[in-house]
């Protein structure tokens, strides 16, 4: 899946730069995305594949409105509302990073295309059916973060303010197999942006300066210097210059490092690098720079693509294991455990999870009191069914955490539970007899309107896609009538 995810981010980074620069310029914006430093560090320094596969989605985007603002046939309208769509499942976050540079390249077209009202209907429309597509997932995700602990990671340990990246280390940073911390010098991970793409996004503003000065070329000069700028402006971002912004805009605490700005630096410094072909020189320069440039930017850049070292002893279960999962895992990843869970300050005085390993249960319930014996009949993730027998009262409870959507049902009959314990876990009231205990994980008001809102939403597009496909392609249907 990574090999597809190289290639696909490659031929989507080699279409859009192809529309300004032609395949020469393509090429080389390709290759330079592709071994952008911080492309290896996503796969192989943090193991971020939803992050990496937000960078694969990005020039897609942008290839995708651009052609709709000089086509206004329905598969780059399609394409516009998908490649959005995939960055939003990928990474919401990058969404947060990307939105405002997407408004910004749709504004531009829009002011320097022919149906200006037309093109802004058609963008607006494809943002619009983007996000309801993927309803399901942000509204959720979004509305009910307040019942889980993820503030605490934004307030703590991923703290903004300890993530600035310092400006040297845009040009030379020690790679690394390690993490981010708060300074310039104990960094385990590198922040470099490439050398090579810094330089030719230097010599990229040769290029715009020349497109500027010829009424010919200036609207994509224009559009070169807001590629440019857009450039600064997420290095700007992603420097301790630019915490005025970050103190006052709460949803970027959620980012929680400012060095993730590396996905669009490396995204538009790619761009900027395959406009040198634009500069008035001899071909056989040009072809002899870049093959310079691309023998460079392989060489210099193919040995971070590698993995810090090869387990060769290790097995999947040693991984993906029960008791791995049930604590090495989890321990990392506890801020979405329910809002209200014990804590405790750790040794690096930040707050976590008051639990230990022997806490880590074994089976999927507990009897807290009585005499009960139970027989588990189901045991999923979303379902889980118990036959119970007792013979005095007994308190029941599932090792399940307590969020809004779990539904308690003995013998068919729907009963309230508590979850007044340390750990937010599901208990019943106190059983006699013999019973069937079913615990089901069902939609709340928010995810059910949502799942209904993708739904219909998908269906139409499929409609319309389908009735377009059938009436066909109406420029060729005419220009075969013409002949």
């Amino acid at each position: 899946m990574i090999g597809l995810g190289y290639i696909l981010g490659a031929y989507f980074m080699y279409l859009l730069s192809k529309e300004f620069f032609g395949k020469l310029g393509g090429l080389i914006s390709a290759v330079l995305y592709t071994y952008a430093p911080y492309h290896a560090v996503d796969v192989y320094v943090r193991g971020a594949l939803p992050e990496f596969w937000s960078m694969v989605f990005l020039p897609l985007i942008f290839w995708s409105f651009y052609k709709l603002s000089k086509d206004y046939r329905w598969k780059y309208f399609l394409a516009a509302i998908i490649s959005l769509s995939f960055l939003i499942l990928s990474h919401n976050l990058v969404v947060v990073m990307a939105g405002p540079f997407i408004f910004v390249f749709i504004i531009f077209l829009c002011f320097t295309g022919k149906n200006k009202i037309r093109y802004l209907f058609t963008s607006i429309a494809s943002l619009i059916f983007a996000f309801l597509t993927t309803a399901y997932f942000w509204i959720p995700s979004f509305f009910e973060k307040s019942y889980t602990m993820v503030n605490l990671l934004t307030e703590e340990l991923a703290n903004y303010g300890q993530h600035f990246v310092c400006s040297p280390q845009f040009w030379n940073s020690p790679w690394g197999y390690g993490g981010s911390v708060a300074g310039c010098i104990a960094d385990g991970m590198s922040f470099q942006i490439g050398k090579i793409q810094i330089l030719l996004s230097l010599l990229s503003i040769v290029t715009v300066a020349g497109l500027l000065s010829v009424k010919k070329t200036r609207t994509l000069g224009i559009m070169l210097l807001i590629f440019l700028a857009s450039l600064l402006f997420s290095i700007l971002m992603s420097t301790s210059y630019s915490q005025f912004i970050w103190d006052r805009l709460s949803l970027l605490w959620y980012i929680q490092f400012p060095w993730r700005f590396l996905i669009l630096i490396s995204f538009f410094s790619s761009i900027l690098a395959g406009s040198f072909v634009l500069i008035p020189v001899s071909d056989k320069i040009k072809y002899a720079f870049a093959f310079l440039v691309l023998s460079g930017a392989i060489f210099v850049n193919a040995k971070y693509f590698v993995p810090s070292k090869f387990l060769l002893t290790v097995k999947d279960p040693d991984y993906v294991s029960l008791e791995k999962i049930r604590w090495d895992a989890s321990i990392i990843s506890w801020e979405y455990v329910p809002r209200g869970v014990a804590t405790k300050e750790s040794d690096i005085k930040t707050t976590v999870i008051d639990i230990t390993e022997k806490d880590i249960a074994k089976q999927s319930f507990k009897i807290l009191s009585g005499d009960m014996v139970v027989k588990e009949l189901e045991n999923l993730p979303q379902e889980k069914k118990y036959l119970v027998m007792s013979t005095k009262q007994s308190v029941f409870r599932l090792n399940t955490y307590s969020f809004p959507g779990w539904k308690i049902y003995v013998d068919g009959v729907e009963v309230n539970y508590t979850d007044n314990n340390p750990l937010k876990l599901i208990t019943l009231n106190p059983l006699y007899g013999s019973h069937i205990i079913i615990a089901e994980f069902t939609d709340t008001p928010i995810r059910f309107w949502s799942n209904l809102i993708s739904f219909v939403s998908i269906f139409f597009l499929l409609m319309y896609s389908l009735l377009n496909i059938i009436r066909g392609n109406p420029k060729k249907a005419d220009y075969e009538k013409k002949r």
